[in-house]
């Protein structure tokens, strides 16, 4: 116990030590999307778009963490003298451990947090697809975790008509943990922070794992069973989806099949029970869905959860690494992300394998943030180019790619203004509910802060 608790401190103690080598700490940084087209214009409801979303559930995140670091500064003042070394440690053990419990805890309230942008990214992948539905993890309707007000005709006529479509909104969910921590990760690699968001990225991290583990094993035919009793006679007010994942895997195997014919009736009332068990799937489903499970620990492969944000080899140099894992609508995509800083240039390099039953595509991409354009502008640009495959069970492959730019315009000293051109060709990227072509404009403004010098 001695020696984790001193192998505890000396982690801390390193990444406060790689922290102290930035020439400029943020306290808060927030991305405020506040217009996206054709988005807020098409989508039944008029409801968020999947990319604000995602940066509305992380301006809360960051909120909350400068919250805790605020807090425990006030419980456990820093200093830099050697008597205030045990204070130090203690101040940033109560950090991690409050900002793993806000992680776990505070993302299922019914507020822009985890489990409503997981509800939200599920919604707009349906709501492109014309299925209006309902977020039931949002102050305003009910605070149970699911997307409702969806009949099962309307399911049944999305499975016939676009499966693909159905499939990417049953993993958009999880795709939602995975995409938050890509832009944590490189996001507190590029600037500084006076708290990294470290307990996030291992909560997120474990969430979709703990998904797949539940998905996996018998606890998902138990609630097939017990849930029912507790839910709506009216179909359209149950969850969608019952379980993601073993949902995934049943219409994923079975294309052709009809809706109904992939789900048991509902017991003692109307329409079709909607949660498949891992015992509902076949043999070939099954060890898929497991093997799914094994790559997802794909996702704890980054240095930031074990606190090194940046791997510093010189003044000029620094980088890091991290792996991660998403599941699509054709297979998966398992991908490396090499952020990069050199001099006061932002890279981000990636590479990503796309795999589907038996065949794989690949895909590379190249990204630079916060280019200095002027005095008071600068430019975020990425290209990402992909061959993917069609679909689960066909082996064909569509080539494709996109392309974003977004120049920034510095308003006054903490915040900036920015606009958003992006597009793409026919395929799937992760943050993005179309799978067609698509041009979107985004409007947004940015909030910066930084500790004084």
């Amino acid at each position: 116990m001695k020696a984790q608790i001193l192998f505890t401190a000396l982690v801390l103690q390193f990444s406060v030590s790689l922290q102290a080598q930035d020439p400029e700490v943020y306290r808060l940084r927030l991305d405020i999307p506040l217009f996206d087209y054709p988005q807020n214009l098409s989508l039944p409801g008029y409801f968020p778009s999947m990319n604000q979303s995602l940066e509305w559930s992380r301006d809360f995140y960051e909120l909350g963490f400068y919250g805790i670091d605020a807090l425990g500064n006030a419980i456990f003042r820093p200093g830099n003298n050697p008597g205030s070394q045990l204070r130090n440690i203690s101040n940033h053990a109560f950090k991690y451990l409050s900002g793993l419990a806000f992680s776990r805890y505070a993302s299922e309230l019914p507020i822009p947090l985890g489990v409503w942008a997981h509800e939200e990214f599920h919604r707009t992948v349906l709501g492109e697809a014309g299925v209006p539905s309902k977020n039931g993890n949002w102050l305003f309707h009910r605070w149970d975790g699911t997307v409702y007000g969806i009949p099962d005709e309307m399911l049944e006529i999305l499975k016939a008509d676009e499966p693909d479509r159905l499939l990417n909104s049953y993993v958009a969910g999880v795709q939602y943990e995975v995409i938050l921590n890509r832009r944590i990760s490189t996001g507190d690699f590029y600037h500084h922070r006076s708290l990294a968001k470290n307990a996030l990225l291992l909560y997120n991290a474990w969430y979709v794992h703990n998904y797949f583990r539940f998905s996996t094993s018998a606890a998902s035919d138990s609630v097939k069973i017990i849930a029912p009793p507790h839910e709506d006679p009216d179909p359209a007010l149950r969850d969608y989806a019952g379980a993601d994942l073993t949902a995934w895997a049943a219409d994923m195997f079975n294309p052709g099949l009809p809706y109904t014919e992939t789900r048991d009736p509902f017991p003692n009332g109307e329409g079709v029970n909607r949660r498949v068990g891992f015992s509902d799937l076949s043999s070939e489903a099954q060890e898929y869905l497991v093997r799914q499970k094994r790559l997802s620990l794909l996702n704890f492969l980054n240095p930031a959860i074990f606190f090194v944000n940046r791997i510093r080899l010189s003044p000029e140099f620094s980088f890091n690494l991290f792996t991660q894992y998403a599941p699509t609508h054709f297979g998966n995509d398992i991908a490396l992300l090499v952020p990069l800083k050199i001099m006061d240039h932002n890279l981000l390099v990636n590479a990503h394998r796309y795999g589907n039953r038996s065949a794989a595509g690949y895909g590379i991409g190249l990204g630079v943030f916060d280019f200095r354009l002027s005095e008071r502008m600068s430019a975020d640009m990425e290209l990402d180019l992909w061959n993917q495959p069609a679909s689960f069970l066909l082996n064909e492959k569509k080539a494709g790619g996109s392309l974003s730019i977004r120049p920034q315009f510095i308003i006054g000293s903490a915040i900036s203004g920015y606009i958003r051109l992006s597009g793409k060709t026919h395929g799937w990227q992760m943050g993005n509910p179309y799978l067609e072509k698509n041009l979107s404009v985004q409007l947004g403004m940015n909030i910066n802060v930084g500790i004084p010098d």
